[in-house]
């Protein structure tokens, strides 16, 4: 039977002002005392992080947060019949935007890996460089996106690592895919100790037939079982006269590593468009205002004048002919021009949006292609956002190069070597950049001489993880070629001589 404790972690909030500036003032600080203010929270669940991300669910689609209109029609008994009018509504994908961005800079680079030991010798090349296909090979660089992706969208995220025959692989977690993640750490070092996953199979109607928890430790992961349908049977009624949760063992296995399995990141903030929510929220208010406003005011209105005026239309209401007298008069009124202060109001807040969560509307550009400064000037945001973000996924990368190199040292029964291997492994920012700027810059270091060729060849971005080893291989096979050239001149050249030598003799 599973434990309560287990299905329990620390809810998403958003700060509330209530209490701001409730302390007491004071004239003497000797005596003042500190004051305690406790922080009042709203409560988020990570549904409305979802809600947040599709159009669809926008809080400006909701009839509570923005109604719709209530009219009537008064007949000739002075009855009123009252219907509701549906107001123009407009949601804008602004979370999206913000995703992709934030997800590009994060992810946009292949996370790099570097041995760390003083003297590297052909078998440590050997072993990272099996190290190197196997991550790729294993499609880790995916992981880790579809990792960041649901830390960004859902606030937190988890990659288990697990062994099918032999084999070593790899599943993220996440909300977004129906899944419920309650981390358990230690308190004092951060490593966790037991982690659970909780998800449901539901039937083609979508109602909840099975709830399932999957829980790991450092040995064993353990699956629990709850029936969700059926009649109240033999079976549920002796769980509630035995007190049983509803929960029960189904299975139990080793995960054969040699630590809890799991690597789990969660913002504290929540989604990554957290600080902008509020002003897309007002945005979205303030553009579906001017949209039911030009619905009544934009487009001109007809305005005629007289006691003998008669309008013929079709059956759509178009007009097709007007009858009036001499003296009658029919026009159009001029509609309002825009307001100044409007404008203001929008600009301010897409200025806001994309500030708070440091992304950047890429400019027009009206020449060729931009020094690679301009370029990181243009990005400064997104780029100082994406260095903040590799420092705090940083720990997520080394555990799961740890538990990578564990596990792929098993597949490949190269555990010793793989365990005497000592790798540091980091995520790079991406910033767009001029390619062209970026090969001179290499080539200029390597000239210089403070830049090795292997390195230029790393950074360079167009070769693979053994590309120097290529280069090598190349370079002898042209001094082969250039030697057995020389051998062959040297022999054609001795050959000449020896029959020269014949023809004189003979002589």
């Amino acid at each position: 039977m599973i434990k309560n404790e287990v299905l329990t972690k620390k809810p998403f909030t958003r700060v509330t002002p209530t209490g701001y500036l409730n302390g007491k003032t004071t004239s003497d600080l000797s005596i003042a005392s500190y004051y305690n203010n406790k922080i009042e929270y709203q409560i988020l669940s990570q549904a409305d992080f979802i809600r947040e991300f599709y159009p669809s669910g926008h809080k400006i689609n909701s009839p509570a947060f923005y109604p719709n209109r209530i009219k009537f029609e008064e007949d000739e008994n002075g009855n009123k019949r009252f219907f509701e009018e549906k107001v123009m509504r407009v949601a804008f994908p602004f979370q999206m935007i913000i995703t992709i961005q934030q997800l590009v800079h994060l992810c946009g680079n292949d996370i790099h890996h570097e041995l760390t030991a003083a003297q590297v010798d052909d078998k440590l090349k050997e072993s990272f460089l099996e190290f190197q296909k196997g991550w790729l090979d294993k499609n880790m660089e995916i992981t880790f996106y579809e990792f960041a992706k649901s830390v960004k969208i859902t606030g937190d995220g988890a990659v288990v690592f697990y062994m099918d025959k032999g084999e070593v692989g790899t599943k993220v977690l996440s909300f977004f895919d129906g899944d419920i993640l309650y981390p358990h750490t230690n308190s004092i070092t951060g490593k966790m100790e037991y982690f659970a996953r909780q998800y449901s199979d539901y039937d083609s109607e979508g109602k909840e037939l099975v709830s399932w928890v999957e829980l790991w430790d450092n040995k064993y992961l353990y699956r629990y079982r709850q029936t969700k349908a059926g009649f109240k049977g033999a079976v549920n009624k002796l769980k509630e006269v035995f007190g049983i949760d509803g929960y029960e063992l189904d299975s139990k296995e080793l995960h054969q590593f040699e630590e809890c399995p799991v690597v789990y990141l969660r913002d504290k903030h929540g989604a990554c468009w957290s600080f902008s929510q509020s002003n897309i929220d007002d945005f979205e208010l303030a553009v579906s205002h001017l949209c039911q406003n030009n619905m009544a005011y934009a487009f001109p209105i007809m305005l005629l004048k007289g006691e003998d005026v008669e309008i013929k239309g079709d059956m759509y209401g178009a007009v097709k002919a007007i009858t009036m007298g001499k003296e009658d008069d029919a026009g159009f009124m001029n509609r309002p021009e825009s307001s100044q202060s409007f404008e203001l109001q929008f600009n301010t807040l897409l200025k806001m949006i994309f500030m708070g969560s440091f992304t950047v509307m890429p400019p027009e550009v009206k020449s060729g292609d931009l020094p690679g400064v301009a370029i990181k000037l243009i990005y400064s945001p997104s780029l100082e956002k994406a260095m903040i973000d590799c420092k705090e996924f940083d720990s997520s990368i080394d555990t799961m190069k740890r538990l990578f190199i564990y596990g792929y040292g098993i597949e490949r029964k190269m555990s010793t070597p793989f365990a005497n291997m000592k790798v540091l492994s980091w995520a790079e920012p991406y910033v767009h950049q001029n390619a062209a700027e970026l090969i001179n810059n290499l080539v200029q270091a390597v000239g210089g001489g403070f830049l090795s060729r292997e390195s230029a060849s790393e950074l360079s971005g167009y070769g693979r993880n053994n590309e120097w080893d290529r280069i090598m291989r190349e370079k002898k096979e042209e001094q082969s070629a250039d030697l057995l050239y020389q051998l062959k001149s040297q022999q054609q050249t001795a050959k000449i001589n020896e029959e020269n030598k014949d023809e004189t003799t003979n002589e």
